[in-house]
């Protein structure tokens, strides 16, 4: 009988945390439920794409100082812009892939 108080026990944590979790992803990814075809006038600083899967839409979500912004991926403006920061995230990475120690720099001495 002590053991399935346990096992009840731990069946309610295990719950509550799954609760916990599920709720902290919603906080950190929005979900579009409607979508808008205005351009956007504030600084556009990143977006994701994300994919219908109720009750979300597919939208494009550009990442503002103001907020996200859930967009209508089929505006011809929302596609421009897409490829845009597409190309700035390529030439960003490409930055970082190809960044090396200058032949001048100095390496910590390791002398015995």
């Amino acid at each position: 009988m002590h053991f399935s108080l346990k096992m009840q026990n731990l069946a309610v944590v295990a719950f509550i945390v799954c609760v916990a979790l599920a709720v902290a992803s919603e906080k950190e990814s929005p979900c579009c439920r409607q979508v808008s075809a205005r351009k956007i006038s504030v600084p556009i600083t990143g977006f994701k794409i994300q994919q219908p899967r109720p009750p979300c839409v597919k939208a494009v979500i550009f990442f503002t100082a103001n907020g996200a912004i859930c967009s209508h991926w089929r505006e011809n403006w929302v596609k421009e812009k897409v490829v845009e920061l597409r190309k700035l995230q390529a030439i960003e990475k490409s930055k970082k892939v190809t960044t090396i120690a200058s032949p001048t720099s100095e390496f910590p001495s390791t002398s015995l």
